[in-house]
């Protein structure tokens, strides 16, 4: 007869939870359906991208997707530049292309460290042109 749907689905959620030890708090962003679903009752359920690639792996089992999921965790389910082990690491949806982690890029400074070896550089080119002139005038 097989599992009902919604006992299946509560399995992969719970599967998902312990693997990744999602904190059990109402607000965690990965502690709903969504992190699988793109829609949920009353509207017909259908399945995220994220969900989708669970459910296509051929590791996936209803009563243990844990293995599935391990094997997904190097995709870009959600297409967004981000695997879904990382998405999952910071909280964000691997099946939601508009959520994904913050990341800021701030230019490193130049050094002074670096500028030195420049000048360091051209004073030496200086100096041992110098001399060559000086040899070959002599």
């Amino acid at each position: 007869m097989g599992v009902p749907q919604v006992e299946a689905n509560r399995n992969i959620f719970n599967n998902f939870t312990k693997l990744y030890n999602v904190p059990n708090v109402s607000d965690a962003k990965l502690n709903t359906c969504r992190t699988c679903m793109a829609s949920l009752p009353p509207s017909p359920v259908s399945w995220n991208k994220y969900g989708l690639d669970i459910r296509s792996n051929a590791a996936f089992d209803r009563n243990n997707s844990i293995q599935a999921m391990k094997n997904i965790e190097l995709l870009d389910s959600d297409g967004d530049k981000f695997i879904n082990i990382d998405e999952i690491h910071n909280s964000t949806l691997p099946g939601n292309e508009s959520d994904f982690p913050m990341i800021s890029i701030i230019p490193e400074p130049k050094s002074a460290y670096t500028i030195m070896n420049g000048f360091v550089s051209i004073i030496m080119f200086a100096i041992v042109y110098f001399f060559a002139i000086r040899k070959k005038r002599g």
